[in-house]
C-alpha cells in the first residue's frame, strides 16, 4: 500500500466504510469524523488500527486533533515516524490509564478535551 497523504485518505476511507458500516458510498473526506457516527470508541480503533498500520505510536487524541480523514492522513505524511514513535512517560501513563477506563470515562475524557480545544465564541 503507498503511504503517502493520498494513500493514507484512501485507507481511512476504507476505515470509515468498514467500522461505520456506511455502505458502498464513498465518504466525503472532508466531512468530520462525528458527521459519519463516529463516537470516542472508535476513535480509539482507528488510532490502534493506523498504529498497527504504520508501525509507530500515535496519541490517542489524534482522531480529535485531525477530525477529517484528508487532514488526519495530511498530518500522517507530514510526522516524522522518529518523532512518532518515541512513547514518552505521560503518554504511557495516559495509555495505560484509559485502559482502565469505561467506555462512558473515555468519552467523558475526550469530550472535555474537545471542549478544551475549541475556540470559545
Amino acid at each position: 500500500m503507498n503511504l503517502d497523504q493520498a494513500g493514507l485518505s484512501d485507507w481511512i476511507s476504507g476505515w470509515l466504510v468498514r467500522e461505520l458500516k456506511l455502505g458502498s458510498a464513498a465518504p466525503d473526506r472532508d466531512a468530520t469524523f462525528i458527521a459519519y457516527g463516529m463516537d470516542s470508541v472508535h476513535a480509539m480503533m482507528l488510532v490502534g488500527d493506523l498504529e498497527d498500520l504504520l508501525n509507530r505510536r500515535l496519541p490517542p487524541t489524534l482522531a480529535w486533533d485531525h477530525p477529517t480523514a484528508n487532514k488526519l492522513a495530511a498530518h500522517l505524511a507530514q510526522a516524522a515516524p522518529a518523532q512518532a514513535s518515541g512513547k514518552s512517560a505521560s503518554a504511557g501513563d495516559l495509555l495505560a490509564r484509559i485502559d482502565q477506563m469505561t467506555d462512558a470515562e473515555v468519552d467523558a475524557l475526550l469530550q472535555e478535551e474537545l471542549k478544551q480545544r475549541t475556540p470559545q465564541k
